[in-house]
């Protein structure tokens, strides 16, 4: 099972190609498809919840398109994954403690518990900046 999604993995393919664009100039979401092999109906859809979460904006016409709503560096990696697939969780007795009934005396849970903190921490301390700079270099 993947952690991070293919409709995700897609979604944040697609906001890297739009921070290496001019924050002026719009991209089609065809555009956006063929250079990231994202299928098109998807990513038409993918964008359209981006711009519901404000973190993309559109135009319309012959120069149209999308382009991010705020600064590279103002983006996380976990408000994009976030607004796809929704909370990342580890293990489900993370979600809901009524999940397991082993919850007090699970010694895997507290350890899960810390593993989630560092990866939540990591996705909110990642900006769409650092990934730009990471596929810059290669």
């Amino acid at each position: 099972m993947d952690v991070i999604r293919r409709n995700t993995d897609y979604t944040i393919r697609a906001m890297v190609y739009l921070a290496n664009c001019s924050s002026k100039q719009a991209k089609s979401a065809r555009t956006i498809a063929q250079s990231e092999g994202i299928p098109y109906e998807l990513a038409c859809k993918l964008l359209q919840r981006l711009e519901k979460k404000k973190l993309v904006e559109s135009s319309m016409g012959a120069q149209g398109g999308f382009r991010l709503k705020k600064r590279p560096s103002a983006i996380n990696l976990m408000e994009i994954i976030e607004t796809i697939q929704g909370p990342l969780e580890l293990n489900r007795c993370l979600m809901n403690l009524k999940a397991c009934e082993r919850v007090v005396q699970c010694p895997i849970r507290k350890k899960l518990a810390k593993m989630q903190k560092e990866l939540n921490n990591e996705l909110k301390n990642t900006r769409l900046c650092d990934l730009i700079t990471a596929k810059s270099k290669g």
